[in-house]
């Protein structure tokens, strides 16, 4: 008679318990979005800085330009208080510090305007700074066409890939931007003859802007001088002239002495 042989049976697998599978799954999908996440964010950043260096010179010129607006209208007179003698000669030019404070406050406050409305996403009209902004709707593509400060970047930057750069969904990056005004009259002086002088007037603005993009920032400072006018101021006849200031002068005969010996 011949022993039995013992058969082993495979117990059947059972699947994994539903929680099990619903926590890995959570796992994997948090761990795959933070990887693509900062995968993107690194590619991307190059080519943001590249277009943040173009706004910082773009937002900075474009204050200066909304500053000019307030130096229109102004003149030499404006600026200068010029008193004469009793018989009509200049005797003195002097500046006046109210209406240069006036006209600097004026400029530096044209120029934050625009910066403060830049940032809120408002689109100034730098011919009237009291115009309504426009309106747009919450669409990426509709912000980055009427927002300067939104900047869309495909994601297929991210593969480094001529063919793939404009494909994909695009991220719209908001720029935040700082920026600090700061302005002076300038007077340059030029001799011309023997009694007059050239005074040309500028306002000297220079805008510091600084963009804040995610993790890093770019800052770039524009300068420039507005022409305001030019006046040229003509003085009394000296009775010795030196153009080089040496020598020694004449001797003078006085006009009484000579019509008292005719």
């Amino acid at each position: 008679m011949q022993p039995k042989k013992s058969v082993f049976r495979k117990k059947p697998r059972t699947p994994p318990p539903v929680k099990y599978i619903f926590v890995i799954t959570c796992i994997l999908f948090v761990a795959m979005v933070s990887f693509s996440i900062w995968f993107i964010g690194k590619k991307i950043q190059p080519p943001l800085m590249e277009i943040a260096e173009i706004k910082t010179t773009e937002f900075a010129t474009r204050a200066i330009n909304a500053a000019v607006k307030s130096s229109e209208g102004i003149t030499f007179d404006n600026l200068v208080d010029i008193s004469k003698d009793d018989e009509g000669n200049i005797s003195m030019v002097s500046w006046s510090g109210e209406a240069q404070n006036k006209l600097l406050r004026k400029t530096t406050e044209r120029a934050e305007y625009f910066l403060y409305n830049m940032n809120k996403g408002e689109t100034v009209d730098t011919d009237d700074p009291d115009l309504p902004p426009l309106d747009y709707d919450d669409s990426a593509g509709d912000l980055a066409e009427k927002d300067p400060t939104v900047v869309e970047i495909p994601i297929g930057q991210a593969f480094d890939n001529t063919i793939l750069a404009n494909l994909g969904p695009r991220i719209p990056v908001n720029f935040e931007i700082v920026g600090a005004i700061q302005s002076d009259i300038v007077v340059d002086e030029k001799a011309v003859g023997i009694n007059s002088v050239v005074y040309n007037l500028y306002v000297q603005v220079t805008v510091d802007v600084q963009i804040v993009v995610p993790f890093t920032t770019k800052t770039d400072t524009v300068s420039t001088k507005i022409y305001i006018d030019a006046r040229t101021i003509n003085s009394e006849v000296p009775l010795y002239y030196g153009s080089d200031g040496n020598g020694t002068p004449p001797i003078a005969i006085p006009k009484d002495d000579l019509q008292k010996e005719e």
